[in-house]
């Protein structure tokens, strides 16, 4: 009897043991912080995405992998780490597409294991349904898709799909990653606005594919750089099939995030700022009904580094690993 109380004892103090490669971009350092402070995680192994190997990696015998890696690299990266056993959480866009088509026109490459993309489960931690507890492969979803579906998933059969659906998102310097380029310098970006990326940004088919708008349905994506290091301001713009009201969609945003410790919706009329979730996991959530309730303005607003990467993917980890779901995050 003391003995089994001694194996239960010793299995709640077990960590998994965890690796990450790219550890030294700007998601990536978010990543090491959260996980170094995770009570049941063990940072086993930390890389740059220059210097890491699949071997130095494997020899660290790590439970989970997190890739904040290049797209490229990731895509023939994980597979290998799947294959030798390694559950793997990919923070690039290698695996978030359905379809293996989407690669070459909006990623620039054929992708080396398409047969993983039905397999990869695309953590939206909110909207998953107990996927993730199964999981070998999660790709953590962008940080565009991010701030835009969880504001307009809830909302996706009330759309009027006959009406485009416009995405007005901006987001901080820090979204474009570390490297240096003279149009993301300081003397470029200080006291300037601008829209980038418009009809070819890697978000858009992931958004279309979240939102299931088919290719039908007209989406205007217009990203914009905003003078700040991070956060991410969505404002969209969508018509209803049918009339709602604001009570409607405060209805409709309760059944969905009544119990997201994550995700803060805010009274009708009232829209968040950036400021209540820069450096913070949580993404806040506001709507207006315009025109009777046929169309609405929702706003939604999320740390692009946080809730758009790293603390995301940690709170797939947690649902991966059954643990908290805030954990390592609150």
């Amino acid at each position: 009897m003391q003995l089994d109380g001694l194996a239960a004892a010793k299995d709640q103090t077990a960590k998994t043991r965890v690796a990450i490669a790219g550890a030294t971009g700007y998601s990536g350092a978010e990543l090491v912080r959260l996980l170094s402070r995770h009570a049941h995680a063990e940072i086993v192994g930390a890389y740059s995405s220059e210097s890491f190997s699949i071997d130095a990696l494997v020899e660290t015998k790590p439970d989970v992998a997190f890739l904040a890696t290049p797209n490229e690299v990731s895509a023939d990266v994980a597979p290998q780490l799947l294959d030798l056993g390694v559950k793997v959480i990919d923070l690039s866009g290698a695996f978030r597409l359905g379809e293996p088509s989407h690669y070459p026109s909006w990623y620039g490459f054929e992708h080396p294991r398409p047969q993983l993309l039905a397999e990869a489960v695309y953590g939206l931690t909110e909207l998953c349904n107990g996927e993730l507890s199964k999981a070998r492969l999660v790709a953590n979803p962008g940080c565009y898709p991010t701030s835009v579906l969880l504001a307009l998933r809830p909302l996706t059969y009330h759309i009027d799909r006959t009406q485009p659906v416009i995405i007005d998102a901006k987001s901080g310097v820090s979204g474009a990653g570390k490297k240096a380029d003279v149009a993301y310098s300081f003397t470029e970006l200080f006291g300037n606005f601008k829209a980038y990326g418009i009809g070819k940004h890697k978000h858009e088919p992931e958004i279309r594919q979240g939102l299931h708008l088919g290719e039908r349905t007209a989406l205007v994506f217009v990203p914009h750089l905003l003078p700040t290091d991070r956060g991410i301001y969505s404002t969209m713009h969508v018509a209803f099939m049918q009339p709602v009201s604001n009570e409607d969609l405060a209805e409709i945003y309760a059944d969905a995030y009544g119990n997201a410790p994550l995700v803060r919706v805010l009274p009708a009329g009232q829209m968040p700022e950036l400021k209540s979730v820069v450096n913070t996991p949580f993404a806040e959530i506001g709507f207006q009904v315009l025109q009777g309730g046929k169309r609405a303005v929702i706003v939604s607003v999320i740390d692009n580094l946080l809730k758009g990467a790293a603390s995301q993917a940690i709170q797939n980890f947690n649902r991966m690993c059954g643990y908290p779901e805030t954990e390592g995050l609150a």
